[in-house]
């Protein structure tokens, strides 16, 4: 049977659901078998789909608007929702209690760029704080590994990433985590599976649904622990304890506990987020850009 490659634009625990669907048996049980391909940073997944590399990829539909925004065609559909909601966090090594406009006064180490930078503006503008008029701790882009050692060299610094990395710095008495871009922004198309739409509509990619399917609600359900379990072999530089902490806060915060559909509420506040950003010049058709098994 050929193997089914599977890979990300981003790295997280945050996207457990897709990783325990490889390391967890649900391939298996639908008489397939795939392997997950840890991407390096700054990957283009369509690219790596078009060459045939790559079989399915975890991008966002928002990966989908860049295409048109310059009348391009995409023949790469989105056909399952992996997380609704932002899986960002906020870590602080301040010691007094957290205040919003104290991103002001700090220095705060972001995600720049893309999906997270327009969440991070989006979450922080329900709170009257304009990312815009935050200073830049660096005018080179850093690299999350460059962020946490600036964070950490810092005596009350903030600093953004997905799950596990707050987790673990709090674990190592590193500051603690004060917010949720998720929390703030609420149910929004974060983060979902996407292939060429043939192989979507496969025999191979009927089974792969029906598969993930069953991957995301045992993760949105089952032991923390377990889970961690599952994905460690993923994040040999996470504890298992971070790990398993980070999916306890995606599930309380039901980062996973909706079906694989995308929702047209979920679509359209992630247009409402890109717009805030004036990252897209016009609502762009959900029919353009998911295609079910």
């Amino acid at each position: 049977m050929k193997t089914i490659n599977i890979t990300a634009s981003r790295h997280a625990v945050f996207y457990s659901p897709l990783l325990a669907l490889v390391n967890g048996g649900f391939l298996e049980e639908e008489g397939l078998e795939g392997k997950y391909h840890i991407p390096e940073p700054n990957v283009n997944v369509y690219e790596k789909i078009k060459s045939q590399e790559i079989d399915v990829a975890q991008s966002a539909v928002s990966g989908s608007w860049n295409f048109f925004e310059k009348k391009l065609d995409l023949s790469i559909k989105h056909f399952a929702l992996i997380n609704s909601r932002d899986g960002f966090f906020i870590i602080s090594k301040n010691k007094d209690k957290f205040q919003w406009e104290d991103l002001y006064k700090k220095d705060f180490y972001y995600v720049r760029g893309g999906q997270p930078q327009a969440m991070l503006s989006y979450a922080l503008s329900k709170n009257n704080i304009d990312l815009d008029k935050i200073d830049l701790v660096s005018d080179k882009v850093l690299s999350t590994q460059e962020m946490i050692q600036e964070y950490k060299d810092s005596s009350d610094a903030f600093f953004h990433e997905q799950g596990a990395y707050p987790h673990q710095l709090s674990l190592e008495n590193q500051g603690e985590i004060v917010a949720s871009v998720g929390e703030q922004i609420g149910p929004v198309a974060f983060s979902s599976l996407c292939a060429e739409k043939e192989w979507i509509n496969s025999d191979k990619g009927k089974k792969f649904s029906k598969a993930f399917e069953k991957s995301k609600k045992w993760v949105n359900t089952a032991n923390p622990d377990d889970i961690a379990k599952t994905v460690k072999i993923y994040f040999p530089d996470f504890e298992e304890k971070s790990i398993s902490a980070a999916i306890k806060d995606y599930q309380e915060l039901k980062t996973w506990d909706s079906n694989i559909e995308v929702s047209k509420d979920e679509y359209e506040k992630a247009l409402e987020v890109f717009h805030h950003s004036k990252l897209i010049s016009k609502d762009h058709n959900i029919n353009d850009v998911v295609e079910y098994a």
